[in-house]
């Protein structure tokens, strides 16, 4: 079934719930959809229905108030429930083809398809991967997916656990798990202090709540003992079927390992995070400019003040549009909303204007923070370095370094024929995972540096529907759908 709406939001965490609620203050009739069977997103990541817990933090009560105003609002929410396309629709509109998280179809209350002649993608963003030898071993995980077990599971991932990466989310979660009972050996921090950091650290004033955040997390980790070592990496996890070991090392400015630093510890449990990528599938799907931005996470849409594609109708806000934060995705996820109100005749044209405004100190506040993050924090190109000819660089379709290595000496002269000949990208992650760590080292093998990725605007592999996979039962019936 075919559902018309004014504004179909993509994503609800806080740039989705904020665009959604804006538009809905002026009378835009709103969906809101969303993967997860509770909207939130992984910042406001709730625990599931059947759980219950008395969450009195200060983000606990944050989240508590962002939902009761989405809950008490006009916005209608469809959870549980994945965009696996998206495409022009007649009369400038764009449509959204959809499937519930279970494979089923919606019945007659639920859309199977939205068409909306504005669009907020919200999409958020996902862990950056970082290949090195044993990476692909049961007990390595994402920093993302060591919150999500703790925050929405309360399971602990490890009893013995190294963290590496770089930035504050490695504060987050080390603290998450030091409360959580497990044994903290040690936080890996990629950045070495140094005066470079001294001028960027005035972006700062005006964090008040961020700093008293990390000085809460610094106290829970000062008393658990955690040692906290800057200029330092991972370089290889070690195990037989499970990790049972990990060699770090020190790095040098450009994030390579220093030969003859290598230290063994024995963990059960290694959580990376170096960074988040922008989810931009939907984005490029659509057809919109892309330019790559390394400190702004990796490939994001063009924007203009007011968070719109170089498509009309179509916005983009929050993380899936260049890392910045919460704060900062609720500030576009706002602004976007008043845009789209605006553009559809709900909001007049004062009026939109004095909210932009007030909103804009705001957001120009944000985005010093954002970028003081994105050149502090964002990781090196050594990193890459870690990879040996055995490692996995495509876990989906099994493909190593050693087999891109060969693909080059077979002549392939880019990543897409790489692609074609080694099935690299070709599985259910669709490249999630490995592309953008594929172009980077074919890059660094054909001597080519980062400016091959900035050749790349439109992004490394070109994306079809679906963009995530779905039962063929699901397609079929969308097939019959437009030709009805």
């Amino acid at each position: 079934m075919t559902e018309q709406v004014e504004l179909a939001v993509v994503g609800a965490g806080p740039a989705g719930i904020q665009a959604a609620l804006a538009a809905a203050r002026a009378g835009v009739s709103v969906v809101l959809i969303d993967g997860y069977p509770r909207p939130g997103g992984q910042y406001f990541k709730q625990l599931p229905a059947a759980f219950r817990a008395d969450d009195r933090s200060r983000h606990g009560q944050e989240a508590a108030a962002v939902l009761e105003r989405l809950a008490l609002s006009n916005v209608r929410l469809l959870p549980d429930t994945d965009v696996w396309g998206a495409f022009p629709a007649p009369d400038g509109a764009w449509e959204l083809d959809l499937c519930h998280r279970d494979g089923s179809r919606y019945g007659p209350s639920y859309p199977s398809r939205i068409v909306a002649p504005a669009l907020v993608l919200a999409t958020g963003a996902h862990d950056r991967p970082l290949a090195f030898p044993g990476w692909d071993l049961p007990g390595v995980m994402a920093a993302g997916a060591a919150q999500t077990l703790i925050k929405s599971q309360r399971v602990l991932p490890g009893r013995r656990v190294l963290l590496s990466g770089t930035g504050p989310l490695q504060l987050a979660v080390a603290a998450s798990l030091a409360r959580a009972g497990a044994d903290v050996v040690a936080v890996l921090e990629g950045l070495a202090p140094g005066p470079r950091a001294l001028p960027l650290l005035t972006a700062l004033w005006g964090q008040w709540p961020r700093l008293a955040e990390g000085w809460d997390y610094g106290r829970v980790l000062a008393s658990a003992h955690v040692r906290y070592r800057f200029g330092w990496s991972v370089v290889e996890a070690r195990g037989r079927d499970e990790v049972e070991g990990a060699v770090i090392a020190r790095i040098d400015p450009q994030w390579r390992p220093i030969p003859g630093t290598e230290e063994t510890v024995a963990v059960d449990t290694i959580v990376i995070g170096y960074g988040l990528v922008p989810r931009v599938e939907l984005s490029r799907l659509l057809g919109c400019e892309h330019a790559y931005h390394p400190q702004q996470g990796g490939f994001v849409p063009r924007r203009d003040a007011e968070m719109q594609t170089t498509l009309p109708g179509v916005y983009a806000a929050g993380d899936g549009a260049g890392i910045g934060g919460a704060e900062l995705a609720a500030i576009e996820g706002e602004i976007a909303g008043i845009a789209v109100a605006r553009r559809l005749g709900h909001l007049a044209e004062g009026a939109a204007g004095r909210e932009l405004a007030r909103l804009g100190g705001l957001l120009a506040r944000q985005q010093r923070y954002a970028r003081m993050l994105g050149l502090l924090f964002t990781p090196g190109p050594g990193l890459d370095a870690l990879a040996t000819d055995d490692t996995t660089i495509c876990r989906c379709e099994e493909v190593t370094l050693g087999d891109i290595r060969q693909a080059l000496a077979d002549g392939a002269q880019t990543v897409e024929e790489i692609k074609a000949v080694t099935r690299l990208g070709m599985g259910n992650c669709q490249g999630r995972i490995c592309a953008e760590q594929a172009a980077r080292l074919f890059a660094r093998e054909a001597g080519l540096g980062e400016d091959y990725l900035r050749s790349l605007a439109g992004g490394i592999f070109t994306p079809r529907p679906p963009i995530q996979p779905v039962p063929l039962a699901v397609m079929a019936s969308a097939e019959v759908e437009s030709r009805e």
